[in-house]
């Protein structure tokens, strides 16, 4: 069978890599004292949600990174929405300069986006049209994001408060790279059958 090029998953790739992109701009705004960071950081969620429906619906049949079940579905779209709701917040009146409760608030919105990607993570490990062993990139990029975002913001601030700014900005740029091997995988790889459904919980305990 000739291999065709698995647009969805090219797409969402672009989409990610656009994402860090615009989160990277952001953040040198944001160091530079510019109010203009919040802007960045709503085009990156703009992206975050794009990306989050290309690889739940799929823009062609079979392509569904979630095999567009229901719950694969809500946690991909759960993820894309917290992610414009926390920008749209942010650039508001009380997210971006308004004091250490908007940080506050913001870190919580973090955690919570987190266990939203670790789930739909785990979820595309059962699932399995993206098959193994790529299908643990995103379950490995979240781990591996939540670990460097604690680490930065816990250890380097009280190693050297001047390396903590810099560094933090690490875990902006994995996007990129899962959307680096999406796009790979896009022309190296075909979707695979899925495996027989699954429950977010039971995929949570057993993944």
């Amino acid at each position: 069978m000739q291999r065709t090029t698995v647009w969805s998953w090219l797409v969402g790739g672009v989409l990610l890599v656009a994402q860090t992109g615009f989160s990277l701009a952001a953040f040198g705004i944001a160091s530079d004292g510019d109010a203009g960071a919040p802007l960045a950081g709503l085009g990156a969620a703009v992206c975050t949600l794009s990306a989050c429906l290309v690889y739940a619906f799929g823009l062609r049949a079979g392509e569904s990174a979630v095999a567009g079940r229901p719950a694969g579905v809500a946690l991909l779209l759960g993820l894309g929405a917290l992610s414009v709701f926390q920008a749209a917040w942010w650039a508001g009146p009380r997210g971006y300069g308004s004091g250490i409760e908007a940080a506050l608030t913001a870190a919580a919105g973090g955690v919570v986006a987190y266990v939203l990607a670790f789930a739909a993570a785990v979820y595309i490990v059962r699932v399995g049209v993206i098959p193994a062993p790529w299908s643990w990139i995103p379950l490995a990029a979240v781990t591996l994001g939540l670990g460097l975002a604690a680490f930065f913001a816990l250890v380097v601030p009280v190693v050297s408060s001047n390396a903590a700014g810099g560094a933090g900005v690490l875990p902006v740029t994995i996007p990129a790279l899962v959307g680096v091997v999406s796009i790979v995988l896009s022309v190296t790889t075909s979707p695979a059958a899925p495996r027989p459904r699954v429950s977010t919980v039971r995929a949570l305990r057993q993944g």
